[in-house]
């Protein structure tokens, strides 16, 4: 802006200036009467103030046009100027029409756009609706799946009420056998007892010894030899045979020889059995065998055997049921344990009647809900018998 008024001064001096220099000139001129071109005076005069003005105006334009470059252009450079300017008429005019076909492209987005959004807000409310029914659904097949299981459920407890039915049918159809073996040893027993009387039954342990480990083999001859000769005593009162000399018991050598074998060197105690191998009749010689076992400590003195809940038998009705089949369960656990069983009775011991009758009453009391705890009364060997205490206890389970 400083530029622009200083110009302007300077253009009015230097107007200014050229005016007085030619009204000086053509002062002069006229006063001497000067001509120019053969003219008169007083055109001459004129001329000068022509020529003054035209050199205030070229100089103005001249100052103009070398301060100001718009003044240049807009001398020199009008032409390409306007045709710049017609150029960027015509690309106005283009980009006008690319404009609108933006702003039609853009309503046609927009209802685009629009078309979009209603489907986005059918699809939205499209999707609730199917996470409604997906919900619903969802708990139908949570009430479903919990009466599979209820099904299911009711299916093993058939399925276990079936197998303890099996087990029991299976355990009565070893009954009856054992029982037909029984009575075949019976009527056995009875043909015999019709010729003589039996003393010791065939199979039945006549004594039993548990003898040390690491014996040499006369040792082991030894101590076998003197349980014969225990046996013999034993007969001889049984028969009531007075002759001190004569020897009752008959056992193979072969036999004999076996048993040193198996408990001469031990690395462990051995319980020897001596077992009737017939029936004994009264006054016949008796014929025995060995039956050398390892004599293991089993179960120590307060140890759980067992613990049985009555509710697991209620297959069976009555309580002394249950608990009967508890100690029969508790017979074959024991001999699984490697407590060697009576070779007549298969039993590994024995409860005794008033205590067996005290835990059916419990048992009893509590409804059959109870828990029986069976514990050993001291160190179990392997020779047995099995010792047992029965607690019985309210089950809270």
């Amino acid at each position: 802006m400083f530029i622009g008024i200083a110009m302007f001064f300077v253009l009015m001096l230097m107007g200014g200036l050229i005016a007085f220099l030619g009204d000086k000139i053509g002062s002069k001129v006229g006063k001497k009467r000067m001509t120019l071109f053969g003219l008169r005076p007083k055109y001459t005069s004129v001329i000068v103030t022509i020529i003054s003005g035209i050199l205030i105006s070229f100089l103005t334009v001249a100052v103009l046009a070398v301060v100001n470059e718009n003044v240049r252009v807009a001398l020199f450079g009008l032409s390409k100027l306007q045709a710049q300017m017609a150029n960027l008429n015509q690309e106005i005019i283009v980009k006008n029409k690319e404009l609108d076909e933006g702003k039609k492209q853009l309503e046609a987005r927009n209802k685009e756009y629009e078309g979009v959004t209603k489907k986005s807000e059918k699809t939205v409310k499209e999707l609730e609706r199917v996470e409604s029914q997906r919900a619903y659904v969802q708990s139908e097949l949570f009430s479903v799946q919990n009466a599979y299981q209820e099904a299911q459920a009711g299916i093993r407890q058939s399925a276990e009420e079936i197998e303890q039915l099996e087990k029991t049918k299976e355990e009565l159809s070893g009954n009856i056998t054992k029982l037909n073996s029984e009575k075949e040893a019976l009527l056995g027993n009875i043909a015999a007892i019709r010729e003589g009387t039996v003393v010791f039954r065939a199979g039945q342990v006549l004594t039993d010894a548990v003898v040390d480990e690491n014996m040499s083999k006369e040792q082991s001859e030894q101590v076998l030899g003197s349980i014969l000769n225990d046996i013999n005593n034993l007969l001889k009162e049984r028969m009531n045979v007075s002759d001190k000399d004569v020897y009752l018991v008959r056992m193979p050598k072969i036999a004999f020889d076996k048993a040193v074998d198996q408990v001469a060197g031990a690395s462990n105690k051995k319980l020897v059995r001596v077992v009737a191998a017939g029936n004994l009749i009264l006054g016949e010689p008796a014929i025995v065998e060995f039956d050398v076992h390892d004599n293991n400590l089993v179960f120590h003195a307060n140890e759980t055997i067992m613990t049985a809940k009555m509710l697991d038998y209620k297959g069976l009705k009555r309580p002394d049921a249950q608990v009967l089949s508890m100690l029969n369960e508790l017979n074959h656990l024991a001999k699984d344990k490697g407590i060697l069983p009576d070779p007549i009775t298969g039993k590994v011991g024995q409860l005794e009647g008033q205590e067996l009758l005290s835990v059916i009453e419990k048992v009893k009391g509590y409804n059959s809900k109870c828990v029986l705890v069976v514990k050993a009364k001291k160190d179990i060997y392997s020779e047995g018998p099995l010792l047992i205490d029965i607690e019985v206890e309210r089950d809270v389970s």
